[in-house]
């Protein structure tokens, strides 16, 4: 008989055939246990509260918009990046110095778009467009202290139509 020296226990190929994916699996856990924790999944645009098993949308802003008889047209201008709102208010309604126009992206909320749109004359708002638009989009036009917000859903060709706000 002849007398094999044993390799030590790390030097068995076997053993790192079945210790191999046990490490690979806690080192891939380890990485998205990191980035689940650590990356964020957005902001919801509207105002949504859980309620029991169902979400429910608020629409409060939306109403007050209604009660204040406020509307609006805005337009694009992809030429020149230009954005003009008309806004009106059948109550008589002081209008805001400035308003907030988001842009949102239906999916990921690092697409959307905020732009300040100020006042030119009485109910009359420019800004600029700070991107290109490409695929549907939620505009939400709402005054600074947000009291009201406007809501609309639109659709590409963004520079060939207007989009109206309310009750018009």
């Amino acid at each position: 008989m002849t007398d094999q020296q044993i390799a030590p226990w790390y030097k068995q190929p076997w053993l790192w055939f079945i210790i191999a994916p046990l490490i690979a699996t806690v080192l891939y856990s380890t990485v998205y246990i990191t980035a689940s924790i650590v990356t964020n999944d957005g902001v919801v645009l509207e105002e949504y509260t859980k309620r029991a098993r169902a979400f429910h949308e608020d629409n409060q802003l939306q109403e007050v918009a209604v009660q204040l008889g406020m509307s609006g047209t805005l337009r694009f201008d992809t030429v020149t990046s230009d954005i003009n709102f008309a806004l009106l208010s059948s109550k008589d309604e002081p209008l805001p110095e400035q308003l907030n126009l988001t842009i949102g992206h239906p999916t990921k909320a690092s697409l959307d778009v905020t732009t300040t749109l100020r006042q030119l004359r009485p109910g009359h708002y420019v800004g600029e467009l700070q991107t290109s638009l490409n695929g549907n989009r939620k505009l939400i036009i709402s005054p600074d202290d947000k009291k009201w917000q406007l809501i609309e859903e639109v659709e590409p060709p963004y520079d060939q139509q207007s989009f109206t706000f309310g009750n018009q």
